[in-house]
């Protein structure tokens, strides 16, 4: 009796591993692809990157924030231009809609948003922030991609 216990209890322990690594496995599948699809935006190698969080795909997703999900923020070092802005985008093979011209108004104070573009592949969702501290100032630019929910 107690050999089959301990048999039946060791056929359940494998199997219960092995579908954690196959969930894990497509796990980490998800999220490397949501990676690849960000790393198609052309950021200029001078950007200094500042911060980047990388939520993975979980089976379990209890959080505010969706799985998968990325942020990452760059100062430019120089304050962009429209076609600077662009240019990032030039690759990604779709479009990025922005809510307004991407230029600071000169009657604002203080660390602003200055434009987001945003857009969507099918999959996943991409907003792209440009923030100027003041006028004439270096700016800093904030990507964030996650899951697309709904349809456009």
């Amino acid at each position: 009796m107690k050999r089959r216990f301990w048999l039946v209890f060791g056929v359940i322990l494998v199997l219960a591993a092995t579908a954690f690594f196959v969930v894990r496995s497509a796990e980490d599948k998800v999220t490397d692809r949501m990676l690849s699809q960000a790393d198609r935006f052309a950021i200029p190698a001078e950007w200094k990157l500042t911060r980047e969080t990388v939520r993975p795909e979980r089976f379990m997703c209890i959080s505010t924030n969706p799985c998968p999900s990325l942020h990452r923020a760059w100062e430019t070092g120089k304050e962009l231009r429209r076609d600077d802005v662009r240019a990032v985008f030039a690759v990604v093979g779709f479009e990025m809609k922005a809510d307004r011209p991407c230029e600071r108004q000169g009657n604002v104070i203080g660390n602003e948003p200055i434009c987001t573009s945003s857009g969507s592949d099918g999959e996943l969702q991409y907003s792209f922030t440009v923030w100027s501290p003041g006028l004439g100032g270096p700016q800093d630019v904030v990507l964030n991609v996650e899951p697309r929910y709904a349809p456009e």
